[in-house]
């Protein structure tokens, strides 16, 4: 069964959007960590509230939690601000024939990753060149928010373990590439506007920094 996670921490002006976007026959799953007022959803999908904002790597743990549990093989991680192509990151779903991970590169869109900002490019090849010659993963991107996962990839891992802030995603992919999982990448069109959440300079050195130890120690 595939199946949709959504996080979201008050994205009431794109959520309705991002929802519109998803086939209605996939099961989806909405994870509202902690917005003021609460997010609501249609008949249909499955929304999770977390009363107070808990943080990106606590939502996402929630929503592949209970997608797991509804018997989900495989997941895809959509944003409710709808920065990334919803076809794209569904198309990652159909990347896993092949894969236990799909990665949604920026870099393999049309545009070459051009629409990032500067400074984030830079961080991000950066990262990723250093976790590829650590790891050994032949990827043009990890550091997208566009991924899907195998149900087994996730079930391997301790997520209660994981951070509950940003760099839960880089623990994600750094422990299961030293597993052995299989990784692949498909392009994913993306866009920065007044709707889109980014993160502040300071919060992305403090990812960037923890990153580095990650991938370091191996996860």
């Amino acid at each position: 069964m595939r199946v949709a996670v959504v996080v979201g921490l008050n994205v009431h002006a794109t959520l309705p959007g991002v929802l519109a976007a998803l086939p209605p026959e996939l099961p989806t799953f909405v994870v509202d960590d902690g917005s003021e007022p609460p997010l609501s959803a249609p008949a249909g999908v499955t929304l999770l509230r977390h009363p107070k904002n808990r943080g990106y790597g606590a939502a996402q743990r929630t929503g592949y939690e209970a997608a797991l549990a509804a018997g989900a093989t495989r997941i895809a991680l959509v944003h409710g601000d709808g920065q990334y192509d919803i076809s794209d990151v569904l198309a990652l779903l159909d990347a896993l024939d092949d894969a236990d991970v799909a990665l949604g590169s920026r870099f393999l869109a049309p545009d070459g990753g051009a629409v990032i900002p500067s400074w984030r490019r830079l961080g991000n090849r950066a990262l990723t060149a250093y976790a590829r010659r650590r790891l050994g993963v032949q990827a043009t991107e990890l550091h997208t928010g566009a991924r899907a996962f195998r149900a087994e990839a996730l079930r391997s891992l301790p997520l209660d373990q994981l951070s509950d802030d940003y760099v839960f995603d880089q623990q994600v992919l750094v422990r299961l590439a030293v597993a052995g999982f299989r990784f692949t990448e498909r392009p994913a069109r993306v866009r920065y506007d007044e709707s889109v959440q980014s993160i502040s300079l300071w919060r992305s050195i403090r990812y960037g920094l923890g990153c580095v130890r990650t991938i370091r120690r191996g996860g």
